[in-house]
């Protein structure tokens, strides 16, 4: 198991260990796949599993107690709720009950009855024995924007929540370990945290190969990933895809969406809002509240890294990638930007690597805050401070070297950002200019420099 789904285990195993009953609520991306978590979790336990359909409540109620009954449960054909969750109370034979009910949302969205019943189970029979109702949704903008509304007063019979998030880039670097490091990297730039989506690429072939091979093919299965994420999740996919497509290729402020698209400023922000709650957009903020006037604000970015991809380099050419192979497409349209677009995603490797450090105790200070300083003339990639104010700075060059001059234009975008940095990260896949690497040599307190070799081992 992943080292990150351990603390969700974790979460898990606190409620089972308690020895009490509850209901909780474990929801994440439809790419990231929670199987192995579930696996983990009721590994030697007394379980029931269910995956709900979206389907009517008979229809729903006909096919949960006809699974149970064909598995040899004590049930009737067309139960109701109540004596399903009694059938598989006698099923764990006086053991705890995990009762783990996949996509809830399916059954919730139509009726209150399933919640009532199991609220009203959970109260009663979970007195005499354990019983741990585990409900699960890939459906991120319902649990977290309409779940409770939905709910009313029966959300209250919830005990917790846990949003299962994408996993780091070091468990992609593990899990593909005859890749390179870099085509790695530009592995995470498309496939992100979502481990679902991993089982596409193969470490036997290169970053192009697997492009080529899984996403830009006529029978690639990615290839049309990105739009059945919107259609499944958006209506009106006309105006998501020209902003989607707008964002991918730099266009990420408001007033500059209005200029482009020729939609209203309300319109725009209206469907920001709704791109935002399903996690395909963030709205990215400056570090700290000093230096404002230098800042640029209300940045928006595509949080999706598929869907990145998908609208950077297949949306704008879709008649040509019916009309080339694929390789070819790759070289023309692909190639060229590729390293440019890798690079942001670089940007969280090279973050993760400093929390991998501070966790080692090998940072200088214990992080309080982080984030990025996003100016109107100049960035800084990373910005890490303790509650004391010590501060570290951290840039990161992808694929090329680092100089001097960078150098100086952090320290100048430092001065307008009104940061001060104890220490600075320079981070490249490229190496370093002999004066940085002997400014370093003098001074290994306040100037790391990190190469990939580090990256590698980190």
């Amino acid at each position: 198991m992943e080292e990150s789904r351990k603390s969700d285990l974790n979460f898990l195993n606190r409620y089972y260990d308690s020895g009490l009953s509850n209901i909780l609520v474990v929801y994440g991306h439809k790419n990231i796949d929670l199987s192995e978590l579930g696996f983990k979790f009721v590994e030697n336990r007394k379980f029931v599993f269910y995956c709900a359909r979206s389907a009517s409540e008979k229809e729903q109620l006909y096919l949960w107690s006809k699974e149970l009954h064909d598995r040899g449960f004590d049930v009737n054909i067309n139960s109701t709720y109540t004596e399903i969750f009694e059938a598989c109370l006698k099923y764990a034979e006086g053991s705890p009950l995990i009762l783990m009910v996949s996509n809830f949302e399916n059954i919730v969205k139509l009726s209150e009855k399933f919640m009532q019943e199991l609220a009203a189970f959970v109260e009663t029979k979970g007195k005499e024995r354990q019983i741990l109702a585990v409900l699960v949704s890939h459906d991120i903008n319902w649990v977290e924007n309409s779940m409770v509304a939905n709910l009313g007063k029966l959300a209250g019979s919830i005990a917790d929540f846990r949003k299962i998030k994408p996993v780091p880039f070091s468990e992609m670097r593990t899990h593909f370990p005859n890749m390179s490091y870099k085509d790695v990297v530009m592995c995470y730039s498309i496939l992100g945290g979502q481990t679902r989506l991993w089982k596409y690429f193969n470490d036997k072939y290169d970053f192009r190969e697997n492009v080529c091979r899984n996403i830009i093919g006529d029978a690639a299965v990615l290839r049309g990933e990105a739009i059945r994420l919107t259609e499944q999740n958006l209506r009106e996919t006309a105006v998501y895809h020209t902003l989607l497509a707008e964002m991918s290729r730099g266009v990420n402020k408001l007033n500059d969406l209005y200029h482009d698209t020729g939609f209203s400023r309300a319109k725009i922000s209206v469907y920001l809002k709704t791109l935002i709650h399903h996690d395909f957009v963030y709205k990215a903020y400056s570090f700290g509240n000093a230096g404002r006037e230098n800042v640029m604000k209300g940045v928006y970015k595509i949080a999706n890294p598929m869907v990145n991809f998908f609208f950077r380099f297949i949306y704008p050419y879709e008649s040509d990638i019916v009309l080339m192979p694929p390789e070819k497409f790759y070289d023309i349209f692909i190639s060229a930007g590729m390293q440019s677009y890798a690079s942001e995603y670089f940007k969280i490797v090279c973050r993760e690597y400093i929390f991998k450090l501070e966790e080692r105790g090998q940072f200088p200070f214990q992080i309080g805050e982080e984030g990025e300083w996003i100016g109107k003339e100049g960035n800084i990639d990373i910005v890490t401070q303790s509650e004391t104010g010590e501060t570290a700075l951290g840039m990161c060059f992808w694929d090329r070297a680092v100089t001097h001059a960078d150098f100086v234009k952090l320290h100048s975008d430092a001065r307008k950002a009104r940061l001060e940095g104890d220490v600075i990260y320079l981070f490249s896949t490229e190496g370093f200019d002999a004066w940085l690497t002997d400014a370093a040599r003098k001074s290994p307190d306040s100037l790391k420099l990190i190469g990939i070799d580090e990256l590698m081992n980190g």
